[in-house]
């Protein structure tokens, strides 16, 4: 089913697509709001609040083609509107999953570099944690979550010249973190700017 059949189904008040709906996306919205807040507690308070309003509220609910990009801006206005959420922004959240997509090899090069390898997507995530929050929140929802643009602007609530302008100052960052590993530069930048 895709995403506009499921939103359909869940606001006529399917149970089932509305279980289809929370199963599928909620692994990665408890990633995304650990990205924004240190805080366990939120992260999941807000989640759970955002679904329940979600339930109260489907048959208000607009059409939407991408129901990951509805679910991530609203997460994002509950939990950095919180009024107890101190640690807004990413605080050291990890990032091994941008080290994993980047950087898995395959057997046979698993084999041959794998301490080369290694120790090149540790660099990365080091320095990927070293960005401030606000870039480390732009780089995940850009290159994890395959955002564009636009969507970044309008889930983060700044103008889409910010959104530039952050993704550009976390590549030249990047870059200077990076600069005894020439070639991961080299092979971030192509696959970020794809």
């Amino acid at each position: 089913m895709n995403d506009s059949d499921l939103w359909r189904s869940f606001r006529s008040g399917d149970e089932t697509a509305f279980s289809m709906l929370y199963k599928s996306h909620i692994d990665m919205l408890y990633r995304y709001g650990h990205k924004l807040t240190v805080d366990t507690q939120l992260v999941e308070d807000s989640i759970q609040d955002m679904f329940i309003e979600l339930w109260n509220s489907r048959k208000r609910l607009s059409d939407t083609d991408s129901i990951k990009y509805y679910l991530f801006r609203v997460l994002r206005r509950k939990i950095t509107q919180h009024p107890l959420n101190r640690n807004a922004a990413g605080a050291g959240a990890e990032l091994s999953a941008f080290e994993h997509r980047f950087f898995s090899v395959s057997t046979e090069s698993e084999l041959i570099d794998t301490e080369k390898e290694q120790g090149r997507s540790r660099a990365l995530g080091r320095a990927l944690t070293q960005l401030p929050p606000r870039q480390q929140e732009v780089v995940n929802l850009r290159y994890f979550h395959e955002f564009n643009h636009q969507q970044i602007a309008e889930i983060m609530n700044i103008s889409l010249q910010s959104v530039h302008n952050t993704l550009q100052k976390s590549m030249k960052g990047l870059r200077e973190l990076l600069s005894g590993y020439s070639e991961i530069i080299l092979s971030l930048l192509i696959i970020l700017t794809l």
